[in-house]
């Protein structure tokens, strides 16, 4: 117990950084999608996943992986409204970095599309994988 005391501040920075762990993973369940790990998201292509590839025109010509659909946040609704028999199919959701996907993914649940999956660094986790890219 002394060495608790001796060290409180130690001791509280690890359970701050603990509760915001397990908060960050609530929130992305809260908010309607998995983040994805390049690798898990092979699997999730493999087993016929759609992948919507969300970043710029320029962006996705100059590299993206194979068999993704580029698609501006605004077009959502319409692709979605011709994706009848795929809802029951996960969807890969690809974002450029900072670029806010919550609502795109609660869209998408709201639309039965589930489950919504964000890949885990977007284009440059794709890249440090070693994995391939289209152009």
């Amino acid at each position: 117990m002394a060495f608790v005391l001796a060290n409180i501040e130690l001791f509280a920075a690890f359970a701050a950084v603990a509760a915001l762990l397990g908060l960050s993973y609530s929130l992305e369940g809260m908010l309607g999608y998995q983040s994805t790990l390049p690798g898990d998201a092979v699997r999730l292509m493999n087993a016929g996943a759609s992948v919507l590839d969300l970043r710029p025109a320029a962006e996705f010509a100059a590299g993206h992986v194979r068999g993704a659909v580029n698609l501006a946040p605004s077009a959502l609704a319409d692709w979605a409204g011709k994706q009848r028999k795929t809802k029951q199919r996960a969807v890969l959701l690809i974002a450029a970095p900072r670029q806010p996907v919550f609502g795109i993914a609660r869209q998408l649940r709201t639309q039965g599309f589930e489950p919504v999956h964000v890949l885990k660094g977007g284009m440059r986790g794709w890249a440090e994988a070693h994995l391939p890219l289209a152009k």
